[in-house]
């Protein structure tokens, strides 16, 4: 069962990244941000994770279709079901792009905070 890309993009907007104030004033608030951060990261990665999933699922089903013998001889249909496929799959691969933006802003985020907090140096080696 494949679960509608509406319903994923609700999980990325209950999450709250969006707006997430990522600004430290103490080392304290720097790595109570980064717990934050990357709970955010591992929440991201899930529903990505179920994501892909179902995008594996939708190909799966579309190229069934697309072994049937009439199909394949017939060019017309064949495009057809490949545009309706892409069809299909364009609000997941939408959603797919926010996750991959928010992914990358947080894990910049997070490279920031350790740094704050002085577990990483600039070059991003551990703190010893």
């Amino acid at each position: 069962m494949v679960i509608d890309p509406r319903f994923y993009k609700e999980q990325l907007d209950e999450l709250g990244i969006e707006g997430l104030e990522i600004d430290p004033s103490s080392e304290e608030e720097a790595l109570e941000l980064l717990g934050e951060v990357e709970e955010a990261i591992r929440n991201l990665k899930r529903i990505r994770y179920n994501l892909h999933l179902d995008m594996r699922l939708i190909r799966r089903e579309y190229l069934e279709k697309l072994k049937d013998p009439q199909v394949r001889a017939d060019v017309k249909r064949r495009r057809a079901l490949i545009d309706e496929r892409d069809s299909t799959l364009g609000p997941y691969e939408g959603v797919d792009r926010i996750i991959d933006t928010l992914l990358d802003q947080l894990e910049e985020a997070a490279i920031s905070l350790r740094e704050y907090a002085g577990l990483e140096d600039a070059a991003g080696t551990e703190g010893w």
